[in-house]
Parts: structure tokens; sequence; C-alpha cells
């Protein structure tokens, strides 16, 4: 197989399923979430319940669809005892119900001035998920051993997309104690 220049990984007409984010970037149109306080972290729960996400991205009527391309969390705190748990979870709905702490999502691009379409919450009370054609999807259900500093850093690949209207849920949940987590980031586009 002949080499490849170094300039392989950067053209995105060569690399096709990372081409999406890179011209999502150009446009302005990429966000990274991650608490704008740095060591802020987050708790998840001690067992798996619909209404509970630890994190949730949510849209009603928004101009834009959402693509959930990777995120990372990072463990911290008092370890949980048990396994950790952690359930990716797709709706057509907005399960957004009420509370949880709203993060702004950044744009990726330091010259672009856009806003993102979707919202982006820790710890809210999600609505019960709903049946037949509204049925949230479980897309993927990791498990990681505890071990107080490692990385749970899924790529998805540009691969999770919700339409105008919907949420993408991430349960976390250890059996004795609840995980703790420091957000490393996650990386969501909009389509144009």
């Amino acid at each position: 197989m002949a080499e490849l220049p170094l300039t392989y990984v950067f053209e995105p007409g060569r690399v096709p399923e990372r081409g999406f984010g890179y011209a999502s970037c150009v446009g302005g149109r990429r966000f990274a979430v991650a608490h704008q306080t740095p060591g802020t972290t987050v708790t998840g729960q001690t067992s798996y319940a619909a209404t509970t996400p630890t994190f949730l991205i949510s849209q009603a009527g928004a101009a834009h669809r959402a693509v959930l391309s990777n995120f990372a969390l990072c463990q911290a705190g008092t370890p949980a005892v048990d396994l950790i748990h952690i359930a990716l979870v797709l709706d057509p709905t907005n399960r957004y119900a009420s509370g949880g702490t709203s993060i702004t999502p950044q744009s990726t691009a330091s010259p672009s001035r856009e806003s993102a379409g979707f919202s982006f919450r820790y710890n809210p009370t999600a609505s019960s998920p709903g049946g037949g054609s509204d049925a949230p999807r479980l897309l993927y259900h990791w498990t990681q051993p505890v071990w107080p500093g490692s990385v749970f850093n899924p790529d998805l690949q540009d691969g999770v997309l919700i339409g105008f209207t919907g949420s993408i849920l991430v349960y976390t949940w250890a059996a004795t104690q609840a995980p703790t987590w420091i957000i490393g980031g996650f990386d969501v586009a909009e389509d144009e």
C-alpha cells in the first residue's frame, strides 16, 4: 500500500466520514459542550430511570438537526464502588421536562457568532418516554470499570442525529454509589 502524505487526515474529501464534521466547523455550526468552570463535577445516579438522565441534549422546533459526534466523561471525585453503566438513548420527541443545570454550547470556530439551536443540561428531569413511533431507542449500553481518572470517550463518528425536534439522553449509574464525572466535552454539530 502506498504511503499517504501527512495532510491526509486533514483533507475531508479523502476522509469522508469526517468531512461533515470539518464542514460544520467551517460553517460555524459545530459546538463543544463543557462546563465553563473547570473542575466542576456532575453526579450520575444509583440506578437507571427513564426520567433521570445524567445528560440531555434536546430541541423543539429548531432550525437545524443536531448530530452528536462524540463525548468524553472523566471519572472524578469519590469513585463508584460497582461497575459503571453508560447508556445512550435517542428519542424523536423533546423529553426535557424541568430542572437540571444548563450549559451553553460554545462554537468551535473562533470567528463564528452562531448560537446553538439545541439545549444541553445535566441532571434534568425528563418526561416519560412515549410509545409507538415516538418510542425512544436505546442505541448503546456500555459498562466501565471503576478507575478514578479514567476517561470514557466513545467516538460516534457523527452518527447520532436528532431532527428539528428530539432528544439525546445519556444515563450514567452504578448500583452502590453514583459515579461522579467531569465533562470532558460533548461534540455536537448542526447540519445546514
